[in-house]
Formats: C-alpha cells, structure tokens, sequence
C-alpha cells in the first residue's frame, strides 16, 4: 500500500511538469509535452496524457521534426510503462 501512494505521488510530481493545457505555437506544436514548457497549473491523469501524446505524435512531420516525434513516443512509452506498474498485483 505504502509503495503504491508513493507511485501515485511521483506520477503526480512528473505530470505536474507538464501541465493539462498547453498554449499551442503557431505550427500548432505542443511545447508542454514535448519540453514541458508554456503548461498551465493542472495535471493531467494518466490515460489523458497518454491521448494527448498519441494526437501529437498522430500530427507527424508536417508539425514535428523525427527527432521530436521520437521524443513523443519516448514519453508515450514511459507513460505506458509507469501505468502498466501501477496495475501489476500486489502493488
């Protein structure tokens, strides 16, 4: 019990970095999850930024470099990971 609230706090901590809402640039580039800047206060939960990085990485090179795509799916993966974590039993 004690080892899944301290889970659930560091994913509260890292998506505190990157912020709910995201002021879209002009080529419509999420700088918020991509380099966790221009976030606002909130949180997101960790099925909404799992949406969020697969509508951004769905938008491709027309918006992002390959490098930044891979960086989206980088972080799409750890989400995946830390959520995959958190279900295991006995946790």
């Amino acid at each position: 019990m004690k080892r899944a609230i301290m889970l659930v706090t560091a994913i509260l901590v890292m998506a505190a970095n990157t912020g709910v809402f995201a002021e879209q640039t002009a080529s419509d580039r999420n700088e918020c999850l991509l380099l966790s800047r221009n976030c606002k206060d909130q949180v997101d939960d960790i099925y909404t930024r799992m949406q969020r990085l697969n509508r951004e990485i769905e938008k491709g090179t027309r918006v992002y470099t390959p490098k930044e795509l891979q960086q989206l799916r980088e972080k799409l993966a750890e989400t995946q990971e830390m959520l995959r974590s958190m279900e295991k039993p006995g946790r």
